[in-house]
């Protein structure tokens, strides 16, 4: 009897239980509602701020205060909201969604306590699997029994079946409605005025927005209320990751170290028979059988395929390998340096190969995002390669460092960066080549950049005024729609460059002449 009570520990549920089951439901009508998944606006902000509001709110009533440390997550979901009402870059808001997503789940967790470790390591490997599936799918039918405990409230008692009742008689009561909109003229008008503003069209998207929205409610509810319980909370421990650690660690050391020294042997191959065209990017020359896109872009994809295999290897020789659990084998050390040392080099040569290429082509969104992401590898072995030599916290230093450049990436304005570093470097002749079609691709970030070029440009090249005209037109489609789900920032100043240069090309096809444009809009 004990076991069953474990496996399935009592529901109990107090106001604040109840009330915040009727939040999360709301709040998962407002998911669907607000949150544009094409755009990714201003709605997630709006989003965010109730679902973290309530949530708040619930935390305090159950008598939860939370670390000081619980308040770092919250701070960074507040940065990362409000990102989404002030930038306009689609690969990074939907990234920006992503990690929003996790800093919820995890201040919920710090809030409560219910970390595996008391500070950031590698359980949160643990942590993860807990907070996003054991916790919340453990809890997931909560919600329905908050709602079902609203009833047990004295005279609330009588609200679900007059409910019920309404429901029932809705048909009778439409019939009722429509004779009497067929009877009086006066009464005809007034039906048919409020069927304007609330549309059956609407309020069928209204009622298919709450019913997907039931399972996002559930999911939510029994992520924050298991926490709060701690229902289902002890479900993955310490103990029980290190458990099954020590089961994955069945490969003997033999095996391990025979696959590492023949991946560093196969590098050290490679570098030592290409070295002649590999390293030449760090002085800046370009092999004679290469043109510069295909020497940079061969070494980002040696990039990507050596750093993937690397840090695939390492984690699961570290994993499997034969050891006590605080043992570190010498030789396991200096093999995980040596193949560290051949990635870094690899990385460094890509960077230079990459600094080469935009040198030559000037900047767009896949050369600064593989910049990013190699600049993030770099600083992740780097560790590893000082971890051989020095025990400390690698997995803190790695997630703080991966956090740091993600908000950095965030609100780098990557897009604004992009045409202002080209048009610049057009303009001062040192890039040969001024690609529209590629301005035109980005986002509304770029758009003051291009205008301030379309201004500039005057009428002494008109096909390149055309150009940009056409860049900055083009970026609206990109852009999104109009609701102010989609709002951001940026979006709004391109949105008021639009009108004018709209303005400007139906002033002219009235005859009424040349208007003086003004400055980009602050």
């Amino acid at each position: 009897m004990e076991e069953n009570i474990a496996l399935k520990p009592e529901k109990v549920f107090n106001t604040a239980d109840i009330g915040f089951a009727f939040v999360m439901l709301a709040c998962g009508f407002l998911y669907w509602n607000l949150i544009d998944f094409f755009s990714l606006g201003a709605g997630v902000t709006l989003f965010a701020a109730v679902l973290f509001g309530a949530s708040f709110i619930y935390l305090s009533k159950s008598k939860i205060k939370g670390s000081r440390w619980s308040f770092v997550p919250l701070l960074l979901a507040g940065l990362c909201a409000l990102q989404f009402a002030l930038f306009d870059n689609r690969v990074i808001r939907q990234l920006n969604f992503l990690f929003l997503s996790a800093l919820f789940i995890y201040w919920i967790c710090l809030s409560t306590g219910r970390r595996i470790d008391k500070k950031l390591s590698v359980y949160i490997a643990g942590d993860a699997v807990k907070q996003i599936m054991s916790i919340p799918f453990l809890n997931f039918g909560c919600c329905a029994s908050g709602v079902k405990s609203f009833s047990k409230y004295g005279k609330i008692k009588a609200i679900l079946p007059a409910i019920i009742g309404i429901v029932l008689f809705l048909p009778l009561l439409l019939w009722v409605l429509y004779l009497l909109w067929s009877a009086d003229l006066a009464f005809e008008k007034f039906i048919n005025s409020a069927v304007e503003v609330i549309s059956v069209e609407r309020l069928i998207t209204y009622a298919v927005q709450f019913v997907i929205g039931i399972p996002v409610a559930f999911y939510l509810y029994g992520s924050v209320y298991g926490n709060v319980k701690g229902r289902h909370a002890d479900c993955i421990t310490a103990e029980s990751v290190d458990n099954a650690a020590k089961a994955a660690r069945f490969a003997p050391r033999a095996a391990i170290y025979s696959v590492l020294t023949a991946f560093n042997a196969i590098y050290l191959l490679f570098f030592g028979v290409q070295a002649a065209y590999l390293f030449s990017a760090f002085g800046g020359d370009l092999p004679e059988v290469f043109t510069y896109a295909e020497y940079a872009r061969r070494g980002f994809f040696e990039l990507c395929a050596v750093a993937g295999i690397n840090l695939g290897v390492l984690l699961v020789s570290h994993l499997t390998v034969k050891r006590n659990e605080d043992e570190n084998p010498r030789a396991l050390r200096v093999e995980t340096l040596l193949i560290s040392l051949f990635t870094i080099l690899l990385i460094a040569t890509a960077l230079s190969k990459m600094v080469m290429y935009i040198n030559a082509y000037g900047l767009t969104q896949l050369r600064v995002f593989t910049s990013w992401f190699m600049i993030l590898l770099l600083f992740v072995f780097v560790v590893i390669c000082v971890r051989q030599f020095k025990k400390f916290n690698s997995s803190r230093l790695i997630i703080l460092g991966f956090v740091l450049m993600f908000m950095a990436l965030s609100y780098g304005n990557i897009d604004g960066v992009i045409a202002k570093y080209n048009i610049e470097r057009y303009e001062a002749g040192t890039l040969s080549t001024f690609d529209a079609d590629m301005l035109a691709g980005l986002s509304d970030a770029a758009v003051p950049h291009i205008y301030d070029m379309y201004l500039r440009t005057g009428e002494r090249d008109s096909e390149m005024r055309e150009r940009l005209k056409s860049a900055i037109m083009m970026s609206e489609w990109v852009a999104g729609g109009d609701s102010f789900r989609e709002f951001n920032l940026q979006k709004h100043r391109a949105d008021a460059i639009r009108a004018l240069l709209n303005e400007e090309q139906i002033q002219a096809k009235q005859g009424r002449g040349k208007i003086n444009l003004p400055r980009p809009p602050a």
